[in-house]
Order: structure tokens, then sequence, then C-alpha cells
């Protein structure tokens, strides 16, 4: 047992917490032990919101641009600030295996500086997951337009990204719910995916999910699902693994277009029955439309489970959908004023940004092909 529980040796995945919805994130995950297990940092313009954190690592970014003082809820000081700071960022994530940011799309910093970071990541070979929160419809049109820009914005750097939706969540939890009770639901839903996947990352067992497993699925660009469900007994295995499939707070609606899944079941005591395995693995491969979709399935022990199994469910590669009140590709070039424009240096001229926004089908191509793409349009 203490052999199939030991942590893998030498794995460091950092979770960055970014702008003022990514640091509430990191708190929370330090508050529920999190950080034993993996690097927490969070980033932020607004000195005050740091000086609350209550993990040990953080990063004021842009002192010299904001006198820390935040961004003004204006991407492009976010993205300056980022760029200021591009040395301190680099050295808190070079030595990771995995960066996952996490941050509030809509506002300043964590739409500006959450691009740049993933940039930064994919230049030093680490493979980066991005989980953005979009803004409630009802908070102007001008935060879904950032939010909608910054989520193209950092597609092509980060491996994979996962949109969570407010207004999902007012839809899943009803208009009655409390403000506090909404946010801590989605808090909860963030805390337990982050924890099963640094857990299944972290923990070997009968049947591993390694890193190179969870870079493989990520390789399949596009949007990507994240999902977890709990099951109190075996015979409620498939009711969880529905519950992992249809989270109420995830942009996509369904995975029948993934072109990659992993399928981690975790066990509090013995292992699953070959039978109860088996249907989980068959039932997620008869949801796809393709045949040819990888599918990575794992199993785990951990007596320290609360529930008796524990399934996470990641799909990556799946069709970009539109999100809500999302810009056509024309507004989108509009907001290059003021956002989308010179400022992004890590985009290398307008050419490729309206490409970019142009191409419906742009997360499609493998990132080696646009990079030789764009090697060739510079010759």
């Amino acid at each position: 047992m203490k052999e199939l529980l030991t942590s893998r040796p030498g794995l460091l995945i950092t979770v960055i917490g970014v702008g003022g919805c990514g640091c509430n994130t990191i708190n929370m995950l330090h508050e529920n032990n999190l950080s034993s297990m993996v690097n927490l940092i969070a980033v932020n313009t607004d000195l005050a919101v740091l000086n609350h954190s209550t993990v040990e690592s953080k990063i004021l970014i842009g002192q010299n641009l904001t006198n820390g003082y935040g961004a003004g809820a204006d991407p492009a000081i976010g993205l300056k600030a980022a760029e200021e700071s591009e040395e301190v960022l680099k050295a808190a994530i070079e030595d990771s295996d995995i960066v996952i940011i996490t941050a509030g799309f809509g506002g300043g910093t964590g739409t500006g500086a959450s691009p740049f970071i993933a940039k930064l990541a994919r230049d030093l070979d680490i493979n980066c997951l991005a989980v953005v929160t979009l803004p409630f419809g009802s908070e102007s049109k001008m935060r879904m337009d950032y939010a909608t820009a910054g989520i193209e914005l950092i597609k092509e750097p980060a491996q994979a990204y996962i949109t969570l939706s407010n207004d999902l969540l007012l839809k899943g939890l009803g208009e009655n719910i409390g403000l506090f009770s909404a946010f801590k639901q989605s808090n909860d839903v963030l805390n337990n995916l982050l924890t099963a996947l640094v857990q299944m990352l972290t923990q070997t067992g009968h049947m591993n999910v390694d890193i190179n497993d969870f870079a493989r699925i990520l390789s399949f660009e596009g949007e990507s699902v994240l999902g977890v469900g709990k099951a109190e007994t075996e015979e409620d295995a498939f009711a969880a693994l529905e519950q992992a499939l249809n989270n109420p707070l995830v942009s996509a609606e369904n995975i029948d277009s993934a072109q990659g899944i992993i399928i981690h079941i975790c066990c509090k005591k013995d292992d699953i029955k070959l039978s109860t395995y088996d249907g989980l693995v068959n039932n997620v491969r008869k949801k796809l439309k393709h045949d040819s979709a990888l599918i990575v399935a794992g199993v785990s022990l951990d007596p320290e489970l609360t529930t008796e199994l524990t399934i996470l469910i990641i799909a990556s590669g799946i069709s970009t959908k539109a999100l809500p009140n999302q810009k056509s590709p024309t507004a989108l070039n509009e907001l290059g004023e003021s956002y989308v424009g010179d400022d992004l240096s890590f985009i290398s001229d307008h050419e490729h940004l309206e490409f970019l926004t142009n191409s419906p089908s742009f997360t499609d191509i493998p990132a080696i092909v646009r990079k030789l793409q764009r090697l060739n349009q510079s010759i």
C-alpha cells in the first residue's frame, strides 16, 4: 500500500491564480491543504489583494506601471504589467512540469496577464492548462467582449483551456440561491476538479495516468472539459460518471466531439470490480463521435477519500462552441484599439491576429503546423 501511494518523485505542478478571482481560488486551494501537493502562486497588480492572500508565494506584477493599485479593469494594463514582470514570472514557473492557470476573465489583470503567462509556459516547453471563469451576462457587454478576446488569445499558448460560465452557474443552481452560496458552490466544484487532477498526477496506483499521458491528451487542441463525480458505494459509480460528465459550470454541453479522454477512478479501499471498470470506460466510449478518439483510463487507491469512489473525466480537442454573447470576428477586431492590438507583443503582427480571429478552423490546426505557417510567411 505504501508503494502504491508514494508520490512520484520530481513532479512539480504549479497552480497560478491571476487577478482577483484567481487569487481567491488560490486562497481556497490553500485552505483545503492543496499546497502540500502543489506549488500555489498568487499573481496580481493589486497589492492590497496580495497582502490578504494566505499563500506564501505572491507576485506583484507591473509595480512601476500600476504602483500596486490594480489594472483598472483594462486588460491592456494587465498585459503590460505581466510584460514588465516577465523575468519574475518566468523564474516562478521554469522548474514546473505542469502549469495550471486559474483566472476570471472580463476584467484587467486576469484577462490581460493570463495569456502572457501561458505563452511563457509554452516557451519553456511546460504543459499548461487554463481554467477561466466567464462574467455574468449582466456585468456588461464590454466585460464579456474582453473575456471573449482573452479566450481567443489564450487558446494557442495553453495546451488546453476550460471555461466556467457564471450564467450557467445561475441556471444550474436556480435563481433563489444566495450570492455567497452560489460562489461557494462554484469554488467547491473548482476545488474538486483541481484536487482530483493533482491526485491523479502525483499518486501512483494499479493503472497510472502519468504526466506523459496527460500531455498526450492535452495535445488535442481545442476546448477541454474537466468533471468530477463522487460515489458513496461502488453501485453508485455510474451515477458518479454522469455527475462528472454533466458539470453545470462548463460551457461545452457534451463531450461527443472530443478527440482525447482521460478517465481516472480513485478508490478508497481495494479495487473496483472488472465489470464496473469496463462498464464505465465503455459508457464514455459510446458517447464519442470519433471511433479513433484516444481513451486513457487509470485506477488508483487513496484510503483518505471521503467517499468510496471518485471519478475524474478530462476531455480535450472538443469542437469550439460559441460562448454566451460571443463577439463576431469583425467586432473582435474592432476591440483591437483598446486590447487586441500592438500591445500584444507575443502576437507577431496584425495579419496573424486577423487570421486568428477570422479563421473558424484555427483551433483545429495543430500548434506545430501553425508555427510552420507563420515561419513560412516570414521567409
